[in-house]
């Protein structure tokens, strides 16, 4: 007769030597002569690790109802929950399947590691469905100092965001989404300088609460600086038309949008800014136009096989009762060259310059340090508190000016043409 102690003896052994299909058999029959609870765990934790999720999800329940106190065998089915449940939802699975799972988890009291797991499973899939009560109430489970500040890294080695500013991400979308605009300002304040990679995320965050709260000045001007770098993301250039409409300048929102529109080639992505060109487009009278984009973003949404909502509908038809059912496009890809070929006429990169410059006013009072840099360079720099820098070409500094002087000067607008981007270049410079 086998000795019992020898046999739990090797099933440890084995499984903790990562010899799962050995252990599991003698982990089976033990389980299933005494029915011991260190047994229970082990045959659990070889399940799990063989990735026989059947047998061990309907087992994990078996096992937590039995022994709800001992803590290896918690453990063993909080992760045995994770990774043959919650792990498998896919991004199409309802957001209260995942929700309850995710509840039944958290239930268990799971330790950081698989706390974290199951709260940031559940912050992506409530972001990506709207659910920002779910947000703000999940995201606080999580301490973001306990965060790794490690960027995780792709299959190509490229760095990307880090636990932390992951979680900084959820917080502050769900304190303009559902919460207090103003806090999430002062949030990002906080913290944009620890993540500089991820620095025209949080921009773009403030922007938006800004945009929220009224304050559309600011929100502009945030959005003006993210839009004046080399091939600014179309979604950047939607949200910033957004502001200037709201602001009132609808001619200046409508060429951003249609600059927005021609930078990307991803169709079904801009369904929202196709539509939000049709209506500003009605607003300014351009009823053909209008029409042309709203029957756009109809075609792509038949084609997906999206519902297309009722103001869509209502507003084509609203349109045909003023200009027509004529010449209307009878394919997607006839709406979208009518469309190309607004986007086209009206769109003008100097234009665009003009508009984003232009509408900048001089800075006036700046306080800063003289940094002349190379000796031979007939320019220099003037670093003002933070982190700006202004151009400033030394022939127009006072004269005996020194390398380290405090002054106080004005900005005006400019524009890098080495780095095609929009900057300012100082003027009127005293010695203070």
């Amino acid at each position: 007769m086998v000795n019992l102690a020898e046999q739990k003896q090797k099933a440890n052994q084995l499984r903790k030597a990562g010899e799962f299909e050995d252990s599991l058999q003698l982990y089976r029959s033990l389980w299933e002569g005494e029915g011991d609870k260190f047994d229970g765990a082990g045959l659990l934790h070889c399940l799990r690790k063989l990735g026989l999720f059947d047998e061990a999800v309907v087992f994990a329940n078996e096992l937590i109802d039995k022994y709800p106190d001992f803590d290896w065998c918690r453990r063993e089915v909080i992760w045995t929950l994770i990774s043959g449940q919650l792990n498998k939802l896919e991004e199409t699975e309802p957001f209260e399947k995942v929700l309850q799972t995710a509840q039944k988890i958290m239930d268990l009291k799971p330790d950081d590691l698989a706390k974290k797991k199951v709260v940031f499973k559940i912050l992506k899939s409530a972001k990506s469905s709207n659910h920002w009560k779910i947000v703000n109430e999940w995201v606080v489970n999580i301490d973001p100092a306990s965060l790794s500040t490690e960027p995780m890294t792709d299959s190509s080695g490229r760095e990307g965001w880090c636990d932390q500013s992951l979680w900084y991400n959820y917080r502050i979308n769900g304190l303009i989404q559902q919460g207090d605009p103003k806090e999430a300002i002062v949030l990002v304040d906080e913290i944009l300088e620890h993540f500089p990679k991820q620095r025209k995320f949080f921009l773009r965050l403030k922007a938006l609460a800004n945009h929220s709260l009224g304050n559309f000045p600011e929100s502009e001007k945030i959005y003006q600086d993210l839009c004046s770098r080399y091939k600014p993301d179309w979604w950047l250039l939607h949200e910033y038309a957004k502001v200037v409409r709201d602001i009132g300048r609808k001619e200046d929102a409508l060429k951003l949008m249609y600059r927005a529109a021609s930078s990307n080639q991803k169709l079904e992505s801009m369904v929202a800014l196709f539509v939000d060109i049709g209506m500003l487009c009605k607003t300014l009278e351009l009823y053909d136009d209008a029409k042309a984009h709203l029957i756009l973003c109809k075609y792509i949404r038949n084609e997906k096989g999206w519902s297309v909502p009722e103001s869509i509908t209502d507003t084509i038809n609203e349109l045909d009762k003023i200009i027509g059912n004529k010449d209307k496009p009878s394919s997607l890809k006839e709406a979208l060259s009518l469309c190309r070929t607004t986007w086209n006429h009206l769109l003008d990169k100097d234009n665009f310059k003009e508009l984003s410059i232009k509408r900048q006013k001089i800075k006036k009072g700046l306080v800063g340090k003289v940094s002349f840099g190379q000796q031979d360079r007939p320019y220099c720099f003037i670093n003002s508190e933070g982190t700006q820098s202004f151009f400033c070409h030394k022939s127009d500094l006072p004269p005996d000016t020194k390398d380290g002087n405090e002054v106080v000067f004005d900005a005006i607008p400019s524009f890098d043409k080495k780095k095609n981007k929009e900057s300012w270049k100082a003027s009127n410079v005293q010695v203070k």
